[in-house]
């Protein structure tokens, strides 16, 4: 059987290593890729994602204690998306936690399930769980865009209209079982579907040959820092809380004791988190780079995390975190000799 990577290639796929993996960068058309997340549908090889299985009768007690969100009273099949945090409420990484009845499913960003074993494990003390790292055991592809449900609905056989955010329902494609999530992975309509690696190849194809476009980092780059989402090892990492990061999505603030609590409640109710997430206007055709250092006046207040060039918007559009204090809409910023302006996120309306 032809596999995956293979199969990507002869669709034109350019790979590039990002943060110690290879991924495809784009597949000879970014500005095609990035029209059919927007009007159509694309394809987006996710099988990198970390990918862990939880099992033993503590795992739902256990997890809720560690993770910012909640875990028990999750629904079978319902899922959210959640935060690890230090003792000091610092954001080790971000997660999906998903109850599929027998088991806990966990999904991180690409590289970071190292990461989140090693984290649980050392927390395990006495405890009935089993943690097993299933990353390369499964293909996970999202299928996101305008035409996202039809096309689910028209391969897969699957009616998912109605199916919530982070929701999961399970199925069977060509004798093999699937599982289908919704997932606005770049803030428009989406599903992730895993299946076994072995079958990934095959529905791949199945998408291509319905009409889905193959859809690499750049193209997906726009339409995530359009939707203001942050991600993990970018927006997201221990300098931040996961209300710096913006991601109050994570935090539930009527659960019990998790690590770092204490300080995420504080912040939260007190209304005084040290920086935000912002987005950036910046002025000129020039995309800077991650990291660069943005002053108000002469004062350094923060970091550009992710710059892009925004087709619909017509213009350079960035995600930075700043200073509580400097991060009103309309503040006036500089990055070098380049000038720009914070402005409200999401960038365009989630969903378009």
């Amino acid at each position: 059987m032809v596999d995956l990577r293979a199969l990507q290639i002869k669709a034109g796929a350019v790979f590039n290593e990002i943060d110690g993996h290879e991924v495809p960068i784009h597949y000879g058309d970014s500005a095609l890729e990035y029209q059919a997340v927007k009007m159509g549908v694309g394809i987006v090889d996710y099988s990198g994602r970390g990918k862990l299985r939880l099992t033993g009768k503590d795992r739902t007690r256990f997890l809720h204690g560690m993770i910012t969100n909640t875990v028990e009273g999750l629904a079978e099949g319902a899922g959210n998306h959640a935060a690890i945090t230090t003792v000091l409420g610092q954001t080790l990484l971000d997660l999906w936690v998903h109850n599929l009845g027998e088991y806990l499913w966990l999904e991180t960003e690409q590289g970071f399930q190292t990461k989140l074993c090693e984290t649980l494990n050392r927390y395990l003390i006495g405890d009935d769980v089993v943690i097993a790292d299933e990353t390369d055991d499964w293909v996970i592809l999202g299928i996101v865009g305008a035409a996202a449900t039809e096309t689910v609905n028209m391969v897969l056989g699957l009616v998912v209209a109605a199916l919530p955010e982070h929701h999961t329902i399970t199925g069977v494609w060509s004798n093999a079982p699937i599982w289908v999530t919704r997932r606005s992975f770049l803030g428009v309509d989406g599903f992730g579907v895993r299946i076994s690696a072995s079958e990934g190849s095959q529905l791949w194809q199945a998408l291509i040959d319905a009409g889905s476009t193959p859809v690499g980092r750049q193209a997906q780059e726009v339409v995530r820092v359009e939707a203001g989402i942050p991600r993990c090892g970018v927006e997201i990492d221990e300098s931040v809380a996961p209300l710096e990061a913006g991601m109050p999505d994570t935090v539930d603030f009527n659960k019990g004791c998790y690590i770092g609590q204490e300080v995420i409640a504080k912040m939260h109710f007190r209304g005084k988190p040290r920086r935000y997430l912002v987005g950036l206007a910046v002025e000129g055709d020039q995309v800077l780079a991650s990291g660069t250092e943005i002053f108000v006046e002469n004062k350094a207040v923060g970091r550009m995390t992710s710059c892009v060039y925004s087709p619909a918007l017509n213009g350079v559009i960035a995600l930075a975190i700043m200073r509580r204090g400097m991060h009103e809409v309309g503040q006036p910023v500089r990055m070098g000799e380049v000038h720009g302006q914070v402005v409200a996120l999401p960038f365009m309306p989630v969903g378009t």
